[in-house]
């Protein structure tokens, strides 16, 4: 689920015009742009015209600017075009009819209507394209409430509330006496440390438990098979009889469930340090689904990078990482996806090269054949772990990956050689693993990037790339593609 999905057709060509402006430097022809959104140039200019109306009230903070030929995005050091994003969102009906019956947990028809100011008709609508988004976190809106796993529709909600929840409305509705109890318990009773986004989030989690503890006839059915395996679990256990002791003080009744649902929560969604995370990992079974798939992923990657040996440091670490992956892999359906998952692989792809994307698919292939989750298309979920694993891989790729020294000799004029040096300087500064120079007589180097044509020949130069064209983009990617290559 994109979080455009949300908003109408126009407002959605609107954000994308804005996110376009963000990735693209803040600069777009005005041609390359339309093309782009697939639109007209006269549904161009009514789109802008609209966006600039709407962008009035953040009093220049925020503007686009449009001569005909381009599109320009202003904004001011202090301001952030997520601000932009959450109104959009919240002034749409969409979210609007999820937040009315998240807070009133059930509604009629006349009820609603009256209280949004819309039609019937718009309603009947509207909720059938929510369902048609929600079936993918099988959940559903019907008979004046939402229906699926409890586990689902915290998640859901969770990951709405998340995106459109500032800083301010934390400080202001979030962090009750209550909720820093239940923090302060946390820590306390399990040993552990929570840092501040880690108490943001489990601030917003509580919000909504609290709310949905009050509803009845609640769904566990998928989450209690699933959490079978974890029924000894050491933390698990904790968590319990935390939570249970944590609502008999504000006369609260939940169901047994309601621990494994805080427990499944503190274990996947970047609570736990990694500290405090390889301290149950000690004592964790090996044989829970989460646990299983962790190792075998981790040992994967692992033999890729043989004969190098990662740190044990490093493997501590992507264990970490891939146990907050696979845990949410394992027990939740679907997720919000703020930005294409493609265009995420796209750019580490650039940088690392393809075979990290081919390692990440092979690890989400593994991954689901373990937890026997397979379905014949990618979900929303099963994307964003894609460039889960992909982000992970990178690191381990920036932390255990060649140190390069790459030597530029030139055989130009003094000027044009200052140049071209400068050129190649700034283009591969941003490639990892690398240490550029200028190329110095009697010093080893695994490549050296020359416009020298002769036979000159770089004793002790691994490799060399004579360059065909200068400023060329295809040298510069010539050149990229062979430093990956060096890499492995």
């Amino acid at each position: 689920m994109r979080i455009e999905d949300f908003l109408e057709k126009r407002e959605a060509l609107q954000m994308a015009i804005l996110k376009k402006l963000i990735l693209e430097g803040g600069r777009v022809s005005y041609e390359d742009l339309r093309k782009d959104l697939k639109i007209t140039k006269a549904s161009l200019a009514n789109y802008l015209e609209e966006m600039n109306n709407y962008l009035e009230e953040y009093q220049g903070n925020c503007q686009v600017d449009s001569d005909g030929a381009f599109v320009e995005l202003f904004l001011t050091n202090h301001f952030s075009m997520m601000t932009v994003y959450i109104d959009y969102v919240k002034r749409s009906l969409k979210y609007q009819l999820i937040d009315y019956i998240f807070k009133h947990q059930e509604f009629t028809v006349i009820k609603i209507v009256s209280d949004l100011s819309i039609s019937e008709s718009s309603l009947f609508r509207k909720i059938k394209e929510l369902n048609s988004l929600l079936k993918e976190f099988t959940i559903k809106i019907k008979n004046g409430r939402i229906y699926g796993e409890e586990l689902q529709i915290r998640y859901f909600y969770f990951q709405i509330y998340w995106f459109l929840t500032t800083h301010e409305d934390y400080q202001e509705a979030l962090l009750t006496n209550q909720n820093q109890s239940l923090i302060h318990g946390f820590e306390k009773e399990l040993d552990i440390k929570l840092n501040d986004l880690s108490r943001r989030r489990i601030s917003l989690w509580f919000m909504i438990s609290k709310k949905r503890a009050a509803v009845s006839k609640k769904s566990y059915k998928n989450m209690v098979e699933k959490m079978k395996p974890y029924k000894e679990d050491h933390l698990n256990k904790q968590v319990r009889k935390l939570i249970f002791l944590y609502f008999s003080r504000y006369s609260i009744e939940v169901e047994e469930e309601e621990s494994m649902i805080h427990f499944i929560f503190l274990t996947t969604q970047s609570i736990l340090v990694e500290k405090d995370f390889m301290d149950y990992d000690l004592v964790r079974s090996r044989r829970t689904p989460t646990a299983l798939v962790d190792t075998l992923l981790r040992e994967t990657i692992l033999l890729y990078y043989l004969p190098t040996k990662p740190s044990i440091a490093l493997e501590r670490k992507v264990t970490f990482y891939l146990s907050q992956i696979n845990g949410t892999l394992y027990f939740f359906e679907g997720a919000l996806e703020l930005n294409n998952p493609q265009d995420s692989i796209a750019k580490e792809s650039e940088i690392w090269g393809k075979n990290l994307e081919a390692l990440s698919e092979q690890l989400l292939k593994t991954a689901l054949e373990t937890i026997d989750k397979r379905s014949p298309s990618l979900s929303s979920l099963e994307r964003l772990t894609l460039v889960e694993y992909s982000t992970v891989l990178s690191i381990v790729d920036f932390t255990i990956s060649k140190e390069l020294l790459i030597g530029i000799d030139l055989d130009l004029m003094e000027m044009h050689a200052e140049m071209l040096m400068q050129t190649l300087m700034l283009h591969l500064k941003n490639v990892s693993g690398i240490t550029v120079e200028r190329y110095r007589d009697h010093h080893t180097y695994d490549l050296v990037i020359t416009t020298n044509l002769s036979s000159r020949f770089y004793t002790k130069a691994t490799e060399t790339y004579i360059i065909s064209e200068q400023f060329s983009k295809f040298d510069l990617n010539q050149i990229k593609t062979r430093i990956n290559e060096l890499k492995i």
